[in-house]
C-alpha cells in the first residue's frame, strides 16, 4: 500500500503547486490591471480646488533671460493677439533669491500668469510684436497647452480680480484634462477687454525657460502664449496634473 500513499501524496503537492501558480498568476493578472486601470485614471478630467491667490505669500522671482518677468502676446494663428500674458515664476516667501540652482529639491515653485484679454503691453524682445491686436467681448478659459510638469495639486487664481471681471458671482473652475490645467469661467458676466485675471499653479519643478506652452480661447478664437514652464518629465515618470 506504500505506493499508493506516496502517489496520492505527489498529486497533492503537484495540485498544490499549481493552486500556488495559480494564485501568483492571478496576482500578477491583478496588478497589472490595476497598473492599466492608474494609467488610463490619468487621462480622466478632474477638478482641483481653486485656490485665492490673494493669499499667497510669495518669496523672491526667478531671474531669466529677459529678467524676473515674461511679457508675451496671446497670438492667433495670423499673428493677431487677443490678449495679454505677464509671467513669472516665484519661490516659497522665506527664499528671497529664487535660484533653483542653489535650492533643494523639494523647493515648490509657483507659476503666476496675468493674463489681460484685447489688449497687449509691449513684449519681450525676442517675442517680438504682434501684427494687429483685437478687442474681446467674452473670454472663455486660460490653460497649459503642455502638461503641468511637476504639480503638487495646487492652483487657482485672483477672486479679487475674478470678481472685478465677471461681477461679485464670478467663478473660474480649475480642472485637470490629460495632464494639462485649465482654468475655465463658471459663473458670472462676460470676461472681455482690459480686464486682468492672475492664475497660478505650484510646481517642484522650476521652469527651464520661456516656452510656447499656454492657450487662450475667446470670442470662439484661440491663441497662444509664451511664458516659463518646466522642463518636460523623463520617461516613464507620471506627467502633468495626473
Amino acid at each position: 500500500m506504500k505506493p499508493i500513499v506516496l502517489t496520492a501524496l505527489a498529486a497533492s503537492l503537484a495540485l498544490t503547486a499549481c493552486a500556488r501558480a495559480d494564485d501568483v498568476d492571478n496576482e500578477s493578472n491583478a496588478t497589472s490591471e490595476a497598473k492599466e486601470a492608474a494609467l488610463e485614471a490619468q487621462t480622466e478630467d478632474f477638478v482641483i480646488n481653486a485656490e485665492d491667490f490673494g493669499r499667497e505669500q510669495l518669496g523672491g522671482k526667478i531671474e531669466g533671460p529677459a529678467g524676473p518677468e515674461v511679457e508675451a502676446s496671446l497670438l492667433m494663428a495670423d499673428g493677431t493677439s487677443i490678449g495679454d500674458i505677464r509671467s513669472y515664476v516665484a519661490c516659497p516667501e522665506n527664499i528671497s533669491v529664487c535660484d533653483p540652482a542653489k535650492l533643494p529639491a523639494d523647493t515648490i515653485y509657483t507659476y503666476v500668469h496675468v493674463v489681460t484679454p484685447g489688449v497687449d503691453e509691449p513684449n519681450d524682445d525676442a517675442i517680438g510684436t504682434p501684427k494687429a491686436i483685437k478687442p474681446v467681448a467674452k473670454s472663455v478659459t486660460f490653460r497649459t497647452d503642455m502638461p503641468a510638469g511637476g504639480f503638487v495639486g495646487h492652483a487657482g487664481y485672483s477672486l479679487e480680480q475674478a470678481r472685478a471681471a465677471l461681477g461679485p458671482q464670478g467663478t473660474f473652475t480649475v480642472s485637470c484634462n490629460e495632464g494639462k490645467l485649465v482654468w475655465e469661467v463658471a459663473s458670472g458676466e462676460f470676461w472681455g477687454t482690459g480686464e486682468p485675471v492672475t492664475f497660478f499653479w505650484k510646481s517642484r519643478k522650476p521652469p527651464q525657460g520661456p516656452a510656447k506652452a499656454y492657450g487662450f480661447d475667446a470670442d470662439g478664437f484661440t491663441a497662444n502664449g509664451t511664458g516659463p514652464f518646466p522642463a518636460p518629465q523623463a520617461d516613464g515618470d507620471a506627467t502633468g496634473c495626473t
